[in-house]
């Protein structure tokens, strides 16, 4: 048992970072409210006054959430632990409280990734997402394509059968946008698995019994909740704060956890609009961090130019003169350049598939103190490292 302690009291003091820069192709992957019959893909304006398409963050989020369960990875929460509050309209969904206190809510990888907000405790608990999100960003301007579309088969069928006397086919205007997206995700590995909630009483007392918390008033009235078969819990006083700490009692499930989330980036689909995306990335660099900052190259990485120029300078002795040719040609496939290096890391390590990318993160989970950085690439593009 003391060893036990002392093995995770040693992962807690060390600070460890998992940072995937990933780059996907895609294609109108987030709507926003739009008018009338005019659908519009959300956008944001870059430092060079041109748009961009954005796929947000809670979008991504919702696909990673939908793409885990689809492939049996995990199971999100079921409603029955989910509870509206507030008052009047002004309600907001939110995990309950008996979920919350009986560590229930630690036993779902999307709260555990993801964090909460819970509003009826005093104080207000939330918990900080381990797991951080960026949007992703197009990484060619928005050109305003856009196509002209109408639900001419259902008119038609409706005037034939003699249900309407002429053609309504709810004509409406979809933006459109095919290209590479880039975000970044960052896992803060030391946090999954554990959490810790605060509570204020002023008349009463909260204390562990065996596997049940205890609520006890001065009148020696009591309120016992069960915690769940798969936590462990612990009850600390601060100040006239009561601090519950909660953590998993298999670690293994802490390291499946995360497998089973970079599984699910790795294979990320989108479902919009009647349409399959596949997300998956065309290229990942990913850093494992050890006790130092951890860094994401998401504004290194740079989609180059369709065309790039030759130029050849050849010297002809017999006419005293040189000969200079330019020419201008089209890339074969897209390419992607990594400007300044990557850190530590001056030959970064190609990985070639899902299982060599999960091999090398728990490999370096089991070393101390090490950075590491790894390159994983589709083979329909080319990725240069300009230092």
């Amino acid at each position: 048992m003391n060893n036990a302690n002392n093995t995770q009291t040693s992962s807690q003091n060390s600070r460890k970072y998992i940072v995937m820069d990933i780059v996907f192709y895609g294609s109108s992957l987030n709507y926003d409210q739009g008018t009338s019959n005019y659908q519009e893909l959300k956008k944001i304006t870059k430092w060079d006054g041109r748009q961009y398409t954005l796929v947000s963050r809670y979008a991504l989020r919702y696909s990673l959430l939908k793409t885990a369960e689809d492939l049996g990875l995990w199971r999100n929460a079921p409603g029955t632990i989910l509870e509206r509050a507030g008052e009047g309209e002004k309600t907001v969904i939110q995990p309950s409280i008996r979920s919350l206190l009986s560590g229930e809510i630690l036993t779902y990888p999307e709260f555990d990734f993801f964090g909460y907000l819970i509003t009826g405790t005093t104080p207000q608990n939330n918990r900080e997402a381990p797991v951080k999100i960026s949007h992703a960003i197009s990484m060619t301007p928005y050109n305003y394509d856009s196509h002209f579309s109408g639900n001419l088969g259902y008119a038609k069928r409706m005037v034939e059968a003699g249900v309407a006397e002429k053609m309504d086919a709810n004509l409406f205007t979809v933006e459109e946008h095919q290209t590479y997206y880039i975000y970044t995700i960052v896992i803060d590995i030391n946090r999954i698995g554990r959490s810790e909630i605060y509570l204020y009483y002023k008349d009463k007392d909260i204390k562990k019994e065996n596997n049940i918390l205890v609520e006890e008033a001065k009148d020696k009235s009591r309120k016992e909740i069960n915690i769940v078969e798969e936590v462990n819990f612990e009850v600390n006083k601060l100040d006239k704060l009561f601090v519950i700490e909660y953590s998993l009692k298999d670690l293994n499930i802490r390291q499946k956890r995360i497998d089973d989330l970079i599984r699910a980036v790795l294979n990320l689909n989108r479902n919009i609009k009647a349409r399959n995306e596949s997300l998956r990335p065309k290229l990942l660099i990913l850093g494992i961090y050890k006790n130092a900052p951890y860094k994401t190259l998401k504004d290194r990485i740079i989609l180059a130019n369709e065309f790039e120029e030759i130029y050849e300078e050849i010297a002809k002795p017999e006419d005293k003169g040189v000969k200079i040719t330019r020419k201008i040609v089209k890339l074969e496939r897209p390419t992607f350049k990594i400007l300044g290096g990557l850190p530590g890391n001056p030959q970064p390590q190609i990985l070639e598939n899902e299982e060599t990318i999960l091999g090398n993160i728990q490999e370096q989970n089991n070393n101390q103190n090490i950075t590491q950085v790894y390159i994983y690439h589709t083979p329909e593009i080319k990725v240069y490292i300009e230092n």
